[in-house]
């Protein structure tokens, strides 16, 4: 039997700007290259820090694997995400390239691959290609508009919405479309903790709106890969997709 409950305020996807909550933004394909030619291939083991505070003066660029910028440890020493870093993205950009530091670390949420190299050859490019600038502001500016979505997202979204917006936006930034069935199958699989740490919520509320939804049937397993009903993405609104939605969120 299919339960019924509907909410008088619609959950938002997108509130602010252009890029999506949760999920940097892909690099500029000249700063791709430029890693390709001058980096120093790494790898990253799972759980390990790149880069704490600002520390080491590097720019990493993620090959395949998957990172995340942390907060630091807060008061309650509980862990919070503050963007996933998908491969095809670079790290410290945001802090290398004008020699500042923030109280953010990067860590590896799996084993990676990465490229390095030191801010001095990001900056003899733009030097050389003034072009070159307007992409790098671009690019910083997307991201911290990334950022500041998943913020808003967190600070004023409830916690079921948030995990649609989380399952949306992933599904969005990484271009995966819905199966034929029309189920949406997210292309990442993160444990229900890293999930929680990302949307502001501990690990069993994760489970619990989880498994409501699926109880539900408007969330399936298949193996590890969870898939979203279309009622479900439809249930979000978006000021540049979909200013109403289609559904209340069930």
């Amino acid at each position: 039997m299919r339960i019924k409950h509907t909410l008088a305020v619609s959950p938002t996807m997108r509130r602010i700007f252009t890029t999506y909550p949760y999920f940097l933004p892909a690099e500029p394909e000249p700063f791709v290259q430029l890693f390709r030619e001058h980096g120093t291939l790494r790898v990253v083991n799972k759980g390990e820090v790149l880069k704490r505070g600002g520390e080491s003066q590097r720019l990493f660029f993620l090959e395949d694997g998957l990172c995340a910028y942390c907060a630091a440890e807060a008061l309650d020493h509980r862990p919070y995400i503050l963007s996933i870093v998908l491969p095809g993205r670079v790290m410290g950009d945001m802090t290398a390239s004008i020699r500042t530091r923030c109280n953010v670390y990067t860590r590896a949420l799996k084993k990676s691959r990465v490229l390095s190299i030191p801010p001095e050859v990001l900056a003899i490019a733009i030097e050389e290609r003034p072009e070159y600038a307007k992409l790098e502001i671009r690019n910083v500016i997307a991201k911290e508009e990334s950022l500041l979505e998943g913020m808003a997202a967190n600070f004023l979204r409830p916690p079921q919405e948030r995990v649609v917006i989380y399952a949306k936006s992933l599904c969005r930034i990484t271009g995966t479309l819905p199966r034929e069935d029309g189920w949406h199958a997210l292309p990442l699989e993160l444990p229900v903790s890293t999930i929680g740490e990302l949307v502001n919520l501990n690990r069993v509320s994760v489970s619990r709106i989880l498994s409501r939804w699926i109880q539900m049937g408007e969330v399936r397993r298949e193996g590890r890969t969870l898939l979203f009903s279309e009622r479900l993405f439809a249930s979000v609104d978006d000021w540049i997709e979909n200013r109403a939605p289609q559904h209340p969120l069930p």
